[in-house]
């Protein structure tokens, strides 16, 4: 039996984390999207282009649109857990135009099969996190990331050792982020400061700062919510006027960082300060 346990949708990107007992299997099937799946647990053996493979844990599988696919899940390997990504192929082709990869409209043929990549396992699992934990900004630079991947897996070239942005352009948009605090900014308007590719921006600046843009300007909000709570402000008062989507989004962001509710933030007691 296979069960879907979640299902989210962002834009041309649909992610699905799924459980297929031992036994389970999909018979001869075909999708018009790109389908790039995380193997967390048990033993999937595909079929796929005329060709026998195996996907195990902490491998992944890709598929290109339209590529006729099929897959039984091994019962002796216990329950099968894995997340898939559906990805438009326009979605796909307009991000690496917008960066520079892709010249034409028409979406690349990327190698797929079987892989044991971690820099592609890990990047499937941060947009899952990203859209379940619904980071639009998140989502955005992670899907930016995994696109470069799979497409330096084809015929384009992906150039990831281009120069850094100066010094001088980190810090220009970092005083943007701190003038802006009240919304969240834009990979737009973030990659125009700096005068680089969103896909640049985001290496750069994760290589100057150790977190990606978005994080980093919801750290900045954070650390100006902490004054404002400081200061006696009401929990409500504070998500607003720092542009949250609501107090639900403000206290889970809160408590993600300091472990605490703003609430309880607010009003210290056993040594919270």
């Amino acid at each position: 039996m296979v069960k879907i346990a979640e299902f989210y949708r962002n834009g041309g990107v649909e992610i699905a984390r799924i459980h297929a007992r031992g036994g389970a299997s999909f018979p001869r099937h075909t999708h018009s999207e790109y389908v790039v799946s995380a193997n967390l647990s048990g033993s999937e053996h595909i079929w796929v282009d005329g060709k026998e493979l195996q996907a195990v844990g902490e491998t992944v599988t890709v598929y290109n649109p339209e590529a006729v696919q099929a897959s039984k899940f091994l019962r002796d390997a216990g329950e099968a857990e894995f997340i898939s990504l559906y990805i438009d192929p326009v979605t796909l082709a307009g991000i690496g135009r917008e960066n520079g990869w892709l010249s034409g409209s028409t979406a690349p043929e990327v190698t797929q099969g079987v892989f044991s990549r971690a820099e592609l396992y890990r990047s499937i699992l941060s947009l899952y996190r990203s859209v379940r934990d619904e980071a639009d900004a998140d989502f955005e630079a992670d899907l930016i990331e995994l696109t470069a991947i799979l497409v330096s897996n084809s015929c384009c070239k992906v150039d990831k050792d281009r120069g850094a942005m100066p010094k001088k352009r980190l810090e220009s948009v970092i005083e943007f982020m701190r003038e802006n605090l009240q919304t969240q900014t834009s990979m737009e308007q973030l990659s125009e400061i700096a005068g680089v590719s969103k896909f640049h921006l985001i290496r750069t600046f994760k290589a100057m700062t150790g977190i990606p843009p978005a994080k980093y300007h919801m750290q900045l909000r954070l650390i100006e919510a902490r004054h404002r709570l400081r200061r006696g402000q009401h929990v409500q008062d504070v998500a607003f006027e720092l542009g949250f989507y609501d107090q639900s989004h403000f206290i889970n962001a809160f408590r993600k960082v300091m472990g605490v509710s703003p609430l309880r933030f607010a009003t210290p007691r056993s040594g919270v300060r």
